[in-house]
Parts: structure tokens; sequence; C-alpha cells
């Protein structure tokens, strides 16, 4: 069963928020993601609310009919945390650029949370977020320690620092610890796994009884082999009497099926040779697939409200782009991006910008996190 808490979306007008309306949950644990929509503003609304319920239902916690009373009531309602997509929006912006230029291999399970949140936030005119932890405070049953939880990861995103580099690095080599359980992909997983039996893996030791026909064959050839070259010695022998031209004709066959032997050997042999480096490849990527986050400790181009262009690279270029100008960031070395950029000049309406990056800095991380930036800003518009 475990204690599970989740992230639900609806419209402002909802009178209440129903198992549909989830869009991430998780069992034992707070998704570290989720509170990078959490102003610490809110977080303080948030623990005043919860305290003061709390203090008021203190002095009847001894009474064995204490869930009946009305102040309990009260203190289940205070954990119900509400936040407007106007709102979070806002953190997002606020809080994902600071935290992605310090740790940009975040982007990658960052920016495929928001692509998902976006397909349930595009469902309402009016979105509200949900916040539902209450499970996660049976494991202290103390809100001072529980809100000292949440404050952890509330100030992961609000105070980004390189000592945080152990905790994100342990969330984010899984997407769940990081994410939660998207509950779509999660039914999609099961459906897979009751089909599970009809899959049947590859073999790579065949059955006994494979060999013993592969076997049979074999003797099968080899007496056809025989016939036939004998045929073929006593045919050119009487035709021609010929005794070398009658062994010649004994050893074509021979000499054809050793042929297609080393043909069709050669074909096995390159065929399990590319088995193999296709196995070496899928297993150096499975390795190389954990996420190393990698803290750079020097200038990133990732700024607050844009990116921020070396003007001794093209004196031509501006010195900052905001981040609702640029539509899209593409890797084109490593050490080199190409931003794509809206501009308000006809007849041309967008711009490519070649961008040389600092020798430290991976292309493919930042082009992972201005997208994923980006993509925060189009979803506030």
């Amino acid at each position: 069963m475990g204690n599970r808490t989740f992230l639900s979306v609806t419209n402002t007008d909802a009178d209440s928020v129903d198992y549909e309306n989830i869009a991430f949950e998780t069992n034992n644990f707070l998704a570290p993601v989720w509170f990078c929509l959490v102003s610490q503003e809110q977080f303080q609304g948030y623990s005043e609310q919860l305290m003061q319920a709390w203090s008021k239902i203190q002095p009847h916690m001894d009474q064995p009919d204490m869930e009946e009373l009305p102040e309990w009531e009260s203190f289940s309602e205070a954990f119900q945390w509400q936040i407007t997509w106007k709102d979070a929006a806002e953190q997002l912006r606020l809080n994902l650029p600071g935290t992605l230029a310090r740790f940009p291999s975040l982007a990658a399970p960052v920016h495929e949370w928001l692509e998902t949140l976006s397909t349930h936030v595009q469902r309402y005119s009016a979105p509200v977020i949900y916040l539902e932890l209450s499970q996660y405070f049976s494991f202290t049953g103390d809100p001072t320690l529980y809100l000292k939880d949440i404050q952890e990861y509330v100030t992961l995103w609000q105070s980004p620092h390189p000592s945080q580099e152990k905790v994100w690095q342990e969330v984010a080599e899984n997407f769940y610890m990081l994410n939660g359980e998207h509950l779509r992909w999660r039914e999609r997983m099961v459906t897979q796994t009751e089909r599970a039996p009809e899959i049947q893996p590859a073999q790579s030791i065949p059955p006994a009884s494979s060999k013993r026909q592969s076997k049979w064959r074999q003797e099968l050839y080899i007496w056809l082999l025989a016939i036939l070259s004998a045929a073929l010695f006593f045919t050119v022998y009487v035709k021609t009497s010929s005794g070398w031209l009658a062994v010649l004709g004994f050893l074509i066959p021979s000499l054809l099926m050793i042929l297609w032997n080393v043909v069709i050997g050669s074909k096995k042999t390159s065929r399990h040779q590319l088995e193999e480096v296709t196995t070496l490849k899928r297993d150096s990527t499975s390795s190389s697939a954990v996420l190393m986050i990698e803290y750079f400790d020097g200038h990133s181009p990732i700024g607050k409200d844009g990116m921020e262009i070396d003007p001794s690279e093209d004196k031509s270029l501006p010195d900052f782009i905001p981040w609702l100008q640029i539509m899209q960031a593409k890797e084109l070395s490593s050490q080199e991006i190409e931003l794509t950029v809206s501009t308000k000049n006809l007849p041309v309406s967008t711009l490519q910008l070649h961008l040389k990056l600092n020798e430290q800095l991976v292309a493919k991380d930042i082009v992972l996190a201005v997208n994923a930036i980006v993509l925060a800003h189009k979803m506030s518009i």
C-alpha cells in the first residue's frame, strides 16, 4: 500500500478533486520536481494554516473519538494545498533557470515532466495545482518534521547551491524518484506486463530436439552428396572414358558443398559479430544512461530572464536574448549550439544564432536546459 502523495490538476471552479484529476503520484516519498511550482510565500501560508489546525487538535489527541471532532476535520482540510496555475507558472519561470544553470543534466527529466504536465494543464481554462501530501505526514505524525522535509525541497529550487549536487544526483538517476509516476504511463505499463507471457524471449541455446534435427539433416546431406558424386563419376567415365574427368565430376558436388558452407558460415559469423556489437552498444548505452550531475564552476549563459551572449564572439549579436524570444535550441557540436530566435523584423520572422560555449560546458546539457526553460515560459502564456 504505502503512503502516497499526489499532484492533481483541475479547474478553479471544481468542487472537489477526483482520482481522474491526478497527474502524478509517489509512494513513500516526495517528488522534488513538484516543488519548483511552489514559492516561499506559498509554503509559509501552507505551514501557518497547518500549524494553526494542529494547535487546535492537540488537546484532543487522547480522546478515542478524536476523528469525529470538528477540529480533526479542520486539521484534515489544512493539508489541502492549492496553487493557481498563474502562480505555479511564475515559479517555474523563476526557479528553473537558476537550478538548470548549475545542474544542466537535470534538464532531460525536468523537460519530460513539463511536457506531461502541460497535457493536464491544457485541459482547463483556469487550471489549479493540488498537492495532496497528507499521507506523507503519517511517517512522523509531527507537523514540524513534516514541514521541515517540504522546506528542504522548496529550498532546492529557491536557493540552488553546489552543495546540493549529491541530492540531485541521487534522485536524477531515477526519473520516478525525481518526477513521480504519471498515472497514464503506469496503466500502460500494467497492460504490457499482463501481455508479457505472450512474448517469448530469444533463446541463445537451441533446444535438444533442434540439435537432433540438425544432426539428422547433416547426415542426410552427406549421403545425398555421396550418391550424387558417385553418379557423376560413373556417368562422366562412361561418356568420356577419361579417368581424370570422372574424378573431377566426382569432386564437383563436394567443392560446391564446401563453397556453400564457407559462404553460409561467413554470413553466420558476420551476423553473430553484429549481434555482439549491438549487444555491446546496448550495454554501453545502458551504463552511460545514468544521469551524472556536474556542477559548472564558472559562468553559464543561462540567465534568470534569458540567454546571455558573449559580445566578443560576434559584435553584431545582442548581449542578451529574453526567454520568450527563444523558440528552440539545437546542438551543433560538443561546444556549439544554435538558437532559433523570433524577431519582429519582417520579412524575416526567425533568426538562427550560433553560440560557442565555454569548454567546461557540454552543449547537449545546455540545449536540454534551454529547451526546458523555453517550454516553461510557453506554458505560462
